[in-house]
């Protein structure tokens, strides 16, 4: 891997570790206050990141992602390549929802995004701690 990749993927952390607060939005799960950015931000990320970006699934079923469902949950795995790196990762969404293999898309997309360090501070459980953050420069669009 060349110096400039290199200088590349460590930027994305540096960048985009933590996210604008005006893309973070938040959802109750288990009578927890999660933070989340969606599938549309993310997608949005990696086009400023890497506008070569593409991910593929690990495995094909009839023409489409495979899709593993085992007690209620359905799981696709897949790779995420942004400038030359692939990172393996994974998305989740209950079976029975109706857009499932969209949901999974997007859940992989941030799981995925995560390894390269984009929004890598929503997953941190160090997240609400300011001193065990990397001092990150806001984005801006141009």
């Amino acid at each position: 891997m060349s110096d400039d990749i290199r200088e590349k993927l460590k930027t994305i952390l540096e960048w985009y570790a933590q996210p604008d607060a005006s893309i973070v939005g938040h959802i109750q799960r288990g009578g927890v206050n999660l933070a989340y950015v969606s599938h549309a931000e993310i997608t949005r990320i990696l086009i400023q990141v890497d506008p070569l970006w593409s991910w593929t699934p690990c495995g094909w079923k009839e023409g489409r992602p495979e899709i593993h469902v085992e007690n209620g949950m359905a799981t696709m795995w897949g790779i995420l390549t942004v400038h030359g790196k692939d990172m393996i990762g994974v998305g989740s969404a209950r079976a029975d929802k109706g857009d499932v293999e969209k949901e999974l898309i997007g859940d992989f997309l941030r799981n995925a995004a995560m390894r390269f360090g984009i929004c890598l501070n929503l997953w941190s459980k160090e997240a609400n701690d300011d001193s065990a953050r990397p001092q990150v420069r806001a984005v801006t669009q141009t």
